[in-house]
């Protein structure tokens, strides 16, 4: 009889490794007693946001989400203002589940949750385009622990969202080529513009280069394709299917952006 080749699945090995480095790293700031939040908007913004969430979420905030806040600078919308930071985050919510006293540590492990999920997402890519394991494995290392996302994690954690939605995105317009469903496409584009409106634009540039990369890289395999207009058409239903299902957090957002002091495009009409 053969014996069978039991081998570790990739994202176990990832899992091991990426514990690992986190010891190494995130963990040297424990031992010294520090934590995570920069103490420049980290402090300012992105734990005080957390922390109002979290009340909010609990109902013991003296404002819904739906309302306007004289606490939030001069006065502001408050859906738009946590919109950015915390509303369009799967991850955010997930701040419910830790004690009122252990907030800070929530917010450590939330932003180690992001990172850990990066690799994940670069895993089912690679699975897509079959890569080989060892390959998938130092590919994920090298996408979960660069020096941006090393970057963000200590001063932007939701800064990673973008890595995670891209892979995914990729993977997603891979399989639209190779003839499957769109529905996951409008999924993840939508979760993309609930997310946050800066992600959309950039992560767009980068899917529509993925796209006519792949295309072109595809017929030059002789694989087979969906006519062009298919192919226009399913990305077309996918992009107004995610436009409808984000509209209700995307349109006051988009509204709230370019009416602020800080847009820098074509000033708009008046009546």
């Amino acid at each position: 009889m053969k014996r069978e080749n039991y081998r570790v699945p990739v994202w176990f090995a990832y899992t091991l490794a990426f514990i690992l480095i986190i010891l190494l790293t995130f963990g040297a700031l424990h031992t010294m007693g520090r934590s995570t939040i920069w103490s420049l908007d980290g402090i300012a913004q992105h734990y005080p946001i957390l922390k109002e969430f979290y009340q909010i979420l609990h109902g013991t905030a003296h404002q819904s989400l739906f309302s306007w806040s004289w606490n939030l600078g001069l006065g502001a919308d408050q859906m738009t203002t946590f919109a950015y930071y915390v509303v369009g985050d799967p991850f955010s919510y997930l701040i419910a589940l830790f004690p009122a006293n252990q907030l800070e540590l929530g917010y450590t492990l939330l932003t180690l949750l992001r990172l850990y999920v990066v690799g994940l997402s670069f895993i089912a890519l690679a699975k897509q385009f079959h890569f080989r394991r060892g390959g998938t494995l130092i590919g994920a290392l090298i996408y979960t622990f660069n020096g941006f996302t090393f970057y963000v994690s200590y001063h932007h954690p939701f800064f990673l969202l973008p890595m995670i939605l891209f892979p995914l995105l990729c993977l997603t317009i891979d399989r639209i080529l190779h003839g499957h469903s769109w529905l996951w496409l409008a999924l993840v584009t939508a979760i993309v513009l609930i997310c946050n409106v800066y992600f959309a634009y950039l992560l767009a540039i980068g899917a529509a280069l993925f796209l006519f990369i792949r295309y072109f890289d595809l017929r030059i395999k002789h694989t087979q394709l969906p006519k062009l207009w298919q192919l226009c058409l399913r990305l077309g239903l996918a992009i107004v299917l995610a436009l409808l299902i984000a509209a209700v957090i995307l349109l006051p957002t988009a509204l709230a952006m370019v009416t602020s002091s800080r847009w820098v495009g074509p000033p708009l009409p008046t009546a």
